[in-house]
């Protein structure tokens, strides 16, 4: 994802950052956290190029997004772990004992802080304790409660919540996604790099094919030929749970239709909703109840085979 166009996606916590930094009331540390894809990354090569007075867009801007700036560095999980090491954070503090080669603050990002071990975290505390106007530190997680609370209570925390489905959809549009693919994919993550992934895999182009067949089933006849022809299909755990996700999506969109037309979000099968919405023979609110539980089952290690004949029945009801 554009690193502008995902500050332009979290403008006010952009300029609250730059707003600080006008009225000299820079923290020493900050801590964003939140879910996947909401932008922390990216805002905090923003908050470095704020603090050296660049656009993004600059040639020495463009150095710290890409990771080339000699006075920013930028850590996260090595490739095939599973967490930030306590060896990446001392190799940080080695680095900044050296002096600098150009002049301006030391940044240093650490990105999935809530993944290291607590003596990796405890590894970070030298530098918070003792706030230095040479270096800012930025702290990105996930899960603010997988962070030591002594280093919460020396940081500025900013908490990133996740795009709503309006942006993302429209965004995804943006890059030529169908707009009915960037609906679905909207129910599947809130990450836009993610769902650009996503849509263009085949597991995403099966399973909405499936799905539009799925809303479509009249009788119990066609509910069993359905299953029989798809349920090797949805042994896989991870479609079935992306095919609930889609009837989850479709069902809320049925239930808000009266009261709300502007905010659904599988607008392209607006004819659909409006048909399923006006057969008073099923209780779609309970539907929505059943096929939620449902995927709470998937959870508990019901067996794929089992939840997948029971969402075709769940339709049918």
């Amino acid at each position: 994802m554009d690193v502008k166009k995902m500050v332009e996606l979290q403008v006010n916590i952009f300029n609250m950052l730059k707003k600080s930094i006008d009225n000299d009331h820079l923290s020493h540390a900050y801590l964003f956290y939140g879910p996947n894809g909401t932008g922390k990354k990216e805002m905090a090569f923003a908050l470095s190029c704020l603090l050296y007075g660049v656009d993004l867009d600059s040639p020495e801007g463009k150095q710290i997004t890409e990771g080339k700036h000699l006075n920013v560095e930028y850590i996260a999980k090595e490739e095939g772990k599973t967490a930030v090491s306590k060896e990446q954070i001392l190799s940080i503090q080695d680095e900044f004992s050296k002096t600098s080669l150009v002049s301006g603050k030391r940044i240093y990002i650490v990105d999935g802080l809530d993944t290291a071990t607590k003596q990796a975290q405890n590894s970070l505390l030298k530098f918070i304790e003792e706030p230095s106007g040479e270096y800012v530190g930025i702290f990105l997680a996930t899960e603010l409660s997988d962070v030591l609370s002594t280093i919460q209570s020396r940081c500025e925390i900013v908490y990133f919540k996740p795009i709503s489905n309006e942006d993302l959809i429209n965004e995804l549009k943006n890059n030529w996604v169908d707009p009915l693919d960037s609906a679905l994919a909207s129910s599947l993550t809130n990450s836009i790099d993610e769902a650009l992934e996503i849509v263009k895999s085949d597991d995403f182009l099966k399973t909405k094919e499936i799905f539009l067949r799925l809303i479509e089933l009249k009788s119990d006849f066609e509910g069993v030929e359905f299953f029989s022809e798809n349920v090797e299909y949805f042994i896989e755990k991870s479609r079935l749970e992306m095919l609930i996700n889609f009837v989850l999506l479709y069902l809320r969109d049925i239930n808000l239709l009266s009261k709300d037309n502007n905010n659904l979000i599988l607008a392209p099968l607006y004819d659909k909703i409006v048909s399923a919405k006006s057969n008073r023979k099923y209780n779609y609110k309970a539907k929505y109840e059943m096929v939620l539980d449902l995927m709470n089952k998937l959870d508990r290690n019901v067996t794929a085979k089992n939840v997948f004949f029971e969402l075709v029945n769940t339709i049918l009801k």
